[in-house]
């Protein structure tokens, strides 16, 4: 990680880089920190944090462009990479949407709420004003799992199932339902959950 930290830290690569790896347990989770979390785990270094905050935000401008150019496809890999990205090192659930236009092309993405550890609460009229707003068709959702379990949830199916039912009732499709658990992502659909 020091290696990493280098053109941004400097000499204080090494300090920075065990001060994160304490703080946060590895990569990963450093990454996918709030400004204020990395601030406080560099003993207030403001201008490192800005730094890594900068290029996490570059390189996930540059998998979201990626994305974007074709129809999404929940196999693609490089959508896959980019929810890896997005949420799958997050120390919270978060749900995420990508909308897409009836042939899966896409319109946007964004996160839509963040949770607890083990839960995350859905604002089904923000999910479903959005999706209004761009005139999407069609939504795939995808939250992660902190424990690194991709697993769905009795949870999981139970809300998938629900928010399939309300948005086929106002003509959008939920397409699928990942769940993104460290490198694993299961997708409902595949498995006949959806």
């Amino acid at each position: 990680m020091a290696n990493l930290l280098e053109p941004f830290a400097g000499g204080l690569a090494e300090i920075a880089a065990d001060r994160l790896i304490r703080h946060f347990g590895g990569l990963g989770r450093a990454l996918a920190a709030t400004p204020e979390q990395l601030v406080a785990a560099l003993e207030g270094d403001r201008r490192l944090a800005d730094a890594i905050v900068a290029a996490r935000t570059l390189f996930g401008a540059g998998l979201r462009e990626t994305i974007s150019r074709a129809p999404v496809s929940i196999d693609d890999p490089a959508f896959r990479e980019y929810l890896r990205f997005s949420i799958g090192r997050s120390a919270t659930e978060c749900l995420h949407a990508t909308f897409v236009t009836r042939g899966w092309g896409y319109l946007a993405d964004e996160q839509i709420a963040d949770g607890a550890t083990a839960h995350v609460e859905v604002n089904l009229r923000r999910l479903l004003g959005r999706a209004f707003d761009l005139g999407a068709h069609g939504i795939i959702l995808a939250h992660n799992h902190p424990s690194h379990s991709a697993e769905p949830s009795v949870e999981d199916i139970a809300l998938t199932r629900r928010i399939a039912q309300l948005t086929k009732s106002v003509g959008i499709q939920l397409l699928d339902h990942l769940v993104v658990g460290g490198n694993d992502i299961v997708s409902m659909r595949q498995r006949g959950l959806l």
